[in-house]
């Protein structure tokens, strides 16, 4: 029999995580401290997701019917022609702050494909999640069957809780985690017999690195490594059709905890690096300047971090990671110039995602003494790589050139953002 608090989800069929909800539900039809059934996921059950992750975990099973009177609960499921796992993983990104760790299963009544389920599996920890929410309280914790608002005693423990716990402090490997991360992955120019021959070290490049703030880990397979690739394939464009063209080659390198992808184009000395890990770190290290370019482009860089943040949202979705993470950013550039048009915009050099985009002149004050390193990090999550895509690019870019020396103006390179990427 399955055990909703503890089996992988992933594992299981859409029967078997149909059956394992009736079963559960019949086995346990009263709620209790540690699970509670809702008809339909509504903006008030972000109260029992931070109470479950307050207290002692738990499980939020949607499409279930329990009221107080029944004496059992009812198996209804919810009517949608959609699946229901990213408006609820939104949901709770964007209103329960931090991201409590959870996983999520969703399935079907069996030739039923309109008749949804939802069970979501929260873990507590030593933190204090707060529902952020317009006109809901912030503090909620469990007490027997119900959720209730946390009273000042509760409120006072939970704060001293996370205070006392060292638990709480993930900065510091996260950021060595991304730090190792990028330190392997270097890139090169001049390579005779690429990837293994003879190569010079690049003096202009960008590396990306989004990091899960929870430890999350799995194992990775041949599977998992096609689909990353077909991912870098869908998102840049320019990748796929240099290869194509045979202007470009690609070759791959593994070991027991991560995957890489790397491309390298032979007539413009451009090399890109992509990796995964088992503990769903994503990564990106490129080239900033084609031979023959007297500058790099700051369109390019915006572009790179937006398709990492994409392709890492469906990465982390695809292992049902809905969580917190960082996205840290170095960039070199020495004493090379941002590329201008003769209109003075900050155009595309490579353009890795295709199209003819710009940032305009008016987002962007330029200092002439532009330092050669940079680096930044942003906080992201899965909403915000999702929906605010944008606001997410404009934030580490802000910290980026400013790092650099300049200084953005944010309503304007805010604006620009979702001229390019609505």
């Amino acid at each position: 029999m399955t055990d909703l608090f503890t089996d992988d989800f992933e594992s299981l069929s859409n029967d078997q995580r149909y059956s394992a909800i009736a079963d559960f539900t019949g086995a346990q039809p009263n709620e209790s401290n540690r699970h509670d059934f809702k008809v339909i996921w509504a903006n008030d059950a972000l109260k029992d997701v931070a109470a479950f992750a307050n207290t002692f975990g738990g499980l939020l099973i949607i499409g279930v019917e329990k009221n107080q009177k029944d004496a059992i609960a009812k198996v209804i499921g919810v009517s949608s022609n959609s699946e229901l796992t990213t408006g609820i993983a939104s949901a709770i990104a964007t209103n329960i702050s931090p991201t409590p760790s959870y996983d999520v299963m969703e399935c079907y009544k069996p030739g039923e494909t309109n008749c949804r389920f939802c069970v979501i599996r929260v873990r507590s920890d030593s933190r204090l999640y707060l529902v952020t929410k317009k006109d809901i309280s912030p503090a909620w914790v469990r007490n027997a069957d119900q959720t209730v608002r946390a009273d000042a005693a509760q409120l006072r423990g939970l704060i001293d809780r996370e205070r006392q716990s060292i638990g709480n402090l993930p900065d510091s490997w996260v950021y060595q985690r991304a730090e190792d991360l990028l330190k392997d992955m270097p890139i090169s120019i001049n390579y005779v017999d690429w990837p293994t021959g003879q190569h010079g070290t690049s003096q202009t490049w960008l590396k990306l690195a989004l990091i899960p703030t929870q430890r999350k880990g799995f194992s990775l397979d041949g599977r998992d490594e096609e689909s990353f690739v077909r991912l870098i394939y869908g998102s840049y464009r320019r990748i796929q059709g240099t290869l194509s063209s045979q202007s470009a080659i690609e070759t791959e390198h593994r070991s027991a905890d991560y995957y890489e992808y790397r491309w390298y184009h032979k007539n413009i000395d451009y090399e890109g690096r992509w990796r995964i890990t088992n503990k769903l770190d994503v990564a990106h290290a490129t080239q900033l300047k084609e031979k023959g370019d007297q500058g790099w482009s700051l369109m390019d860089v915006v572009s790179y971090v937006a398709l990492l943040l994409r392709i890492g949202g469906q990465w982390w979705r695809s292992h049902s990671y809905y969580g917190d993470g960082i996205l840290f950013a170095k960039l070199t550039v020495q004493d090379t110039p941002i590329l201008r048009g003769r209109s003075g915009q900050f155009q595309g050099s490579f353009n890795p995602a295709g199209g003819e985009f710009a940032i305009s002149p008016d987002s962007l004050h330029l200092n002439a003494q532009q330092t050669a390193f940079s680096q930044a990090n942003v906080a992201v999550n899965f909403a915000r790589m999702r929906e605010d895509l944008p606001r997410t690019v404009t934030d580490l870019m802000n910290g980026l050139l400013r790092s650099l020396g300049h200084s953005v103006l944010r309503a304007e390179f805010e604006a620009d953002m979702r001229k390019i990427f609505r």
